[in-house]
């Protein structure tokens, strides 16, 4: 199972298992989603029950000022490409920030940009 698909599985039921260890893509995959649940200025509480479940033993306090950090700086796509040079990866990466985005139940401009960027950013 590949580093995104880990995510997904944790991100989708956080019965599942926590994630595991390191991975290269881990910090790039982080911005991802970050980026992709703040594109529209906040981070919702749904959205936040996703990042407490792959964040096991970080205070909701915490929690939020590491994504208002992690928001504050630019995505670098062009590293989670490098991170993720496998096609299945690669394509598991756009269907998690896929998934991210349906969260709150709205496409914003914001975040289907991100969308488009992510597509030629992974080469899909």
């Amino acid at each position: 199972m590949g580093r995104p698909t880990e995510f997904m599985s944790a991100l989708r039921d956080p019965k599942n298992k926590p994630l595991q260890g390191k991975h290269p893509a881990d910090a790039a995959l982080r911005s991802l989603w970050v980026h992709v649940a703040f594109a529209d200025g906040r981070v919702g509480d749904a959205e936040l029950a996703l990042f407490q479940a792959v964040s096991p033993g970080v205070s909701r306090d915490e929690l939020l000022l590491q994504i208002a950090e992690d928001a504050a700086r630019p995505m670098d796509l062009k590293a989670l490409a490098a991170a993720l040079p496998d096609e299945v990866d690669r394509q598991d990466t756009f269907m998690l920030a896929s998934w991210m985005v349906g969260q709150d139940d709205r496409v914003h401009n914001a975040e289907a940009k991100i969308l488009g960027e992510l597509m030629r950013a992974l080469g899909l």
